[in-house]
C-alpha cells in the first residue's frame, strides 16, 4: 500500500479484525506518517432473474427483504442472518446464482430464526397465492418443527 501523503511503500503496524473488516495500521517507510485502512474481501458475481436478466449481486437487498419479512425484528438479529446468508452463498463458489437458489438460502436461514417469517418470505418468493398453499407450506414448517 503506498503512502496517501508521500505515495511511497508503507509497513503494517498492526492488523485486528472489526466485524468484517480487516483495520489496518500502517506507516510510511520515507515520510514516517501514519494511518488506517480497513479491508473487506469484495466478490463479484451475478444473478440470474427469473426473467433471464443478470445482475451483480446486492447483499443490501437480501438485507431489506429479511427486513420486510421480519416486521419488527431486532436488526442486529436481521444483519447476523444477513451476513451468514451472504457466508453461505460465498461458499457454493460460483460466479452466477439464481434467484431461486438465493430464494432457498434465505428459506433455510429464516425457518431457522422466525418461523413467521419465514412463512411472509416464502409467500412472495414461491409466489403463493392460493390460500391451500399457504396452509400447506405452513403445515409443512409446523410438521418439521414437532
Amino acid at each position: 500500500m503506498l503512502c496517501p501523503y508521500c505515495t511511497q511503500e508503507t509497513k503494517v503496524l498492526e492488523s485486528r479484525i472489526i466485524d468484517n473488516f480487516v483495520r489496518r495500521r500502517r506507516e510510511c517507510l520515507d515520510c514516517s506518517s501514519r494511518f488506517t485502512t480497513y479491508e473487506k474481501a469484495e466478490f463479484n458475481f451475478t444473478v440470474r432473474k427469473k426473467d433471464g436478466r443478470e445482475q451483480p449481486f446486492d447483499q443490501n437487498k437480501i438485507t431489506e427483504s429479511l427486513r420486510k419479512a421480519c416486521n419488527k425484528e431486532n436488526e442486529e438479529k436481521i444483519l447476523h442472518v444477513s451476513r451468514v446468508i451472504e457466508t453461505k452463498l460465498l461458499s457454493k463458489k460460483k460466479n452466477h446464482l439464481t434467484t431461486e437458489e438465493i430464494g432457498e438460502v434465505v428459506l433455510n436461514e429464516l425457518k431457522k430464526f422466525d418461523k413467521i417469517a419465514y412463512v411472509r418470505f416464502a409467500s412472495i418468493h414461491k409466489g403463493i397465492d392460493d390460500p391451500r398453499m399457504l396452509q400447506k407450506e405452513v403445515s409443512r414448517i409446523a410438521k418439521k418443527r414437532d
